[in-house]
């Protein structure tokens, strides 16, 4: 949880529509909380894929920060 989303007492969700090819993303957009986006980018440029079929790939990711 960003740090300025827990001062600022923020939550939502981010749905990441990323793109892969040859196994690893390559963009990743987003809609959501802009304060969470860094984040999230982060986590999804480390995903890979097994799925090697030479082609393009596009996933999409839901991502829920709420503060307890």
């Amino acid at each position: 949880m960003p740090r300025k989303a827990q001062q600022e007492g923020t939550e939502g969700v981010v749905r990441a529509q990323i793109r892969i090819k040859g196994g690893v993303v390559q963009d990743v957009t987003m809609t959501g909380p802009r304060v969470f986006c860094a984040a999230v980018r982060a986590a999804v440029m480390q995903y890979k894929s097994i799925c090697d079929a030479g082609g393009e790939v596009l996933a999409t990711e839901e991502s829920s920060f709420k503060l307890e």
